[in-house]
């Protein structure tokens, strides 16, 4: 009798655990794929933002001068005398209570040794060596042509390393893992080596002393993070103001230029065939030939098209299609559906999706067998699609605080298909966690974008559920409810597994209004015309970027006039606000001068 009871008890746990488990593992399958849809929904800025600059462009004669003047200068690249002259090494002086390490003559191997050990105990480079390093490598860049053509005859294996985003403990796995770079030990590194880590400083760094050391075994190639109007917005801008304060502004055009020498491509040829390694990916016009005989360094962003060599306001129709065909390169992603052609990605707002036929469109013309990318994180670190003609890979792990694997490829000479290698650097023990903690712990960061993408929908989501809701109820089926999320927000994810985080629900349904209660927008030191704020929260990240890109010197601070011109044209930008007037404007740009001080504080106001 009382084994049956033991075995009746036991019998339980197995089964409750086995549905905790289960209901885990769904509750980690919505996670990733809320983390998954929303981490590059802030990337749709991009093409809003492009649209922003060319009105900026063409109506520049009515911007106040140092707007205008900003405005040119981002759209071109460093004038080459006042770089060098800015950031000449040795007209800058070492501080004598400096610490960290220091590079005394040429760069060498255990120049590398001794920085990886320094930047594993925190310790940060005095800019005079960063300005050492960083001409060294750009005179090698210089050099270089528009992508790398890589033989493993002479160099039998290769690494391919995807996104590093700042994070420096996956670089130096790699490294130990797999071997410092080399003569003998080659590396490709596919771009987005800054941005969201905290050591996107170091990183760099590391690569290009690497480049520095081995220019015959180490490659680079351009992500669509090395571009200082994204690096703004990103973290990398960020970091260089902490680390040197007092230096920021030589660096950062520093780094701007060097971003611009990066080659765009790279081909890499084995016994048994070739591959092209890009960051992003490709489209219908992308024409390789052009590819390698552009100028790289004219397009300094894709964020704004460079001057055309004609003189004119707007680029010439052969300027136009070399611009989009680098966006494309940096920016497409395989179609997520696997739709046949090229179309707008609707994801990112820039760049293409490339279906399947694209792609063996594109391999069968040059002779490719296979399209090695980056650009999205993916679970395993790793995706294969397209019926393997293209592999992603991801080499961040626990990205943005995620859970995701990073991976690396190896490819040797003689095999005919790729080595994956998977990965996690200070993984989470998830056996010493409690059953909550497992739960939410990943939930955070991908939440609270999805909270700030539903808030800026607001009145869109609010219009669609009064429609819906015919009886004047505040309820609204959980059906209904989740068509209008798809539908206003252009994102499918399960919201009715959802619901619970985000609006209240009793017998008659979802109350439909509650989702936004503990999200509103109220400020009691701003009551001004409820569609200005609104408009201006829709408007959140091209106003951070114009506003860096206007702070010249990146103090945090930009002038009143130059803030009204930013809102006169963010708030005119098509979005057919009403009651928005001169006082409107003059009313809130005083209001951000809370010090009256006549400069306005990014930081306070955000």
């Amino acid at each position: 009798m009382c084994t049956a009871k033991t075995d009746e008890s036991a019998s339980k746990i197995q089964s409750s655990f086995r549905n905790h488990q289960a209901r885990l593992k769904l509750k980690n399958q919505v996670v990733w794929q809320l983390h998954e849809k929303l981490e590059y929904s802030s990337e749709q800025t991009q093409a809003k933002l492009k649209d922003m600059f060319e009105k900026l462009l063409k109506e520049s004669d009515s911007l106040s001068p140092s707007v205008a003047k900003l405005l040119k200068k981002a759209r071109l690249s460093v004038e080459e005398r006042e770089l060098l002259r800015s950031t000449n090494p040795d007209s800058i002086t070492v501080e004598a209570n400096y610490r960290g390490p220091r590079i005394e003559g040429s760069i060498t191997r255990q120049t590398f040794v001794d920085l990886i050990e320094a930047f594993q105990h925190g310790k940060i480079l005095h800019e005079k060596y960063v300005c050492h390093i960083l001409h060294q490598a750009r005179a090698i860049l210089k050099t270089l042509p528009n992508y790398n053509r890589i033989d493993l005859f002479t160099l039998h294996h290769i690494y391919i390393i995807g996104d590093l985003h700042g994070q420096l403990a996956d670089l130096l796995h790699i490294f130990n893992a797999n071997g410092l770079p080399a003569i003998d030990n080659p590396y490709i590194f596919n771009g987005d080596f800054i941005d969201r880590g905290k050591n996107s400083v170091e990183v760099i760094l590391l690569l290009m002393v690497a480049l520095i050391l081995y220019p015959s075994s180490i490659f680079l190639n351009r992500g669509n993070h090395e571009d200082m109007m994204v690096a703004a917005q990103y973290g990398f801008q960020d970091e260089i103001n902490r680390k040197y304060w007092t230096y920021k502004t030589p660096l950062l055009d520093l780094f701007k230029d060097i971003f611009s020498w990066l080659p765009l491509y790279s081909s890499v040829h084995t016994e048994k065939s070739k591959f092209i390694i890009i960051h992003g990916g490709i489209s219908d016009r992308i024409n390789l030939e052009r590819i390698k005989s552009l100028q790289r360094n004219r397009y300094v962003s894709m964020d704004i098209p460079p001057e055309s060599k004609s003189g004119g306001k707007r680029l010439t129709a052969d300027e136009d299609d070399e611009y989009y065909q680098i966006q494309d390169l940096l920016w497409s992603d395989p179609d997520p559906y696997s739709r046949k052609g090229c179309r707008n990605n609707s994801e990112r707002n820039i760049g293409s999706f490339f279906g399947p036929n694209i792609t063996e469109q594109f391999l069968s013309k040059y002779n490719y067998s296979m399209i090695i990318r980056s650009h999205q994180v993916k679970q395993k670190g790793y995706e294969y699609t397209h019926d393997e003609k293209v592999l992603t890979v991801f080499s961040a792990s626990n990205y943005c605080d995620g859970f995701n694997w990073g991976a690396i490829i190896r490819w040797d000479y003689k095999e005919q298909d790729p080595w994956l290698i998977s990965y996690k650097t200070e993984a989470v023990n998830m056996k010493k966690m409690s059953f909550n903690k497992q739960i939410t712990l990943f939930e955070d960061p991908a939440y609270q974008s999805l909270v700030e993408k539903i808030m800026t929908n607001k009145s869109s989501l609010e219009k669609e559920f009064e429609k819906r809701d015919r009886y004047g109820t505040s309820h609204l089926p959980s059906k209904v409810w989740s068509e209008i999320m798809t539908n206003v927000l252009q994102i499918d994810l399960p919201w009715i597994t959802l619901r619970s985080k985000l609006v209240q629900e009793d017998k008659q349904g979802i109350l439909y209004n509650t989702m936004f209660d503990e999200y509103a927008r109220d400020n009691t030191k701003f009551q001004f015309n409820s569609g200005i704020m609104e408009d201006l929260y829709v408007c959140k990240d091209l106003l951070i970027r114009l506003f860096n890109l206007i702070d010249q010197d990146h103090s945090g601070f930009i002038s009143l006039n130059e803030f009204s011109d930013v809102l006169k044209l963010l708030l005119y930008d098509g979005n057919d606000t009403d009651g928005v007037n001169e006082a409107n404007i003059a009313e809130l740009s005083s209001a951000m001068d809370l010090d009256k001080n006549g400069r306005i504080d990014i930081n306070e106001f955000l």
